[in-house]
């Protein structure tokens, strides 16, 4: 884990001092996730919140007749894991994986909330992250209330550049809540155009 690694992040939301840097890198152990690994299960009480460095995580529910839905992709940077759990100290209702090798850096939530209370400089790079989160949620909605299944894929092949190659067709269908069927022929007509 290097002080670049964790400088670079926190400056994406809060200009850090060294101490800041110093204490946020005392919450974190480096972390390697392989292809298909759980971070969180559904069910569990969880603890860390996950920072990706490389590779792509997902969070993804399980339907009543078993069927995965995809919530969302995390990739470089951003932060995951089951944050709500944690916040309301229950246990998780989503699950989230890595559907690529994943690298990245594992944090203790209730350290960095108790980093929170003692240093205003945390509790301002808090509220950035629970703003960024809030955010990307709400773009999620947008987008799955006024885009096509194609101006969603279409959007997604642009945030995550290569996600053809990257990760499965069952797993991006499952993302814009359509069949792989219906992704290949949004594919094929995307290709032809």
């Amino acid at each position: 884990m290097t002080n670049n690694d964790i400088y670079y992040f926190l400056k994406r939301h809060i200009e850090p001092s060294d101490d800041m840097v110093s204490n946020f890198k005392s919450l974190l152990s480096y972390t390697e996730l392989d292809s298909n690994q759980y971070f969180t299960k559904n069910g569990e009480h969880p603890k860390y919140f996950f920072i990706v460095k490389t590779g792509i995580m997902r969070s993804f529910v399980l339907n009543e007749n078993g069927t995965k839905s995809t919530r969302a992709f995390f990739t470089i940077g951003d932060v995951t894991g089951a944050n709500s759990a944690m916040m309301r100290n229950v246990p998780s209702e989503v699950n989230y994986q890595a559907i690529t090798k994943v690298t990245g850096y594992k944090g203790d939530f209730h350290k960095l909330i108790d980093l929170t209370l003692k240093h205003k400089e945390f509790s301002l790079f808090y509220i950035k992250i629970l703003e960024d989160a809030y955010l990307k949620a709400e773009e999620i909605l947008l987008n799955v209330s006024t885009l096509t299944s194609k101006e969603r894929y279409l959007a997604l092949q642009k945030r995550i550049p290569n996600i053809d190659n990257l990760i499965t067709q069952r797993n991006i269908a499952s993302y814009l809540n359509i069949s792989p069927v219906q992704l290949s022929r949004i594919r094929k007509k995307n290709i032809g155009s």
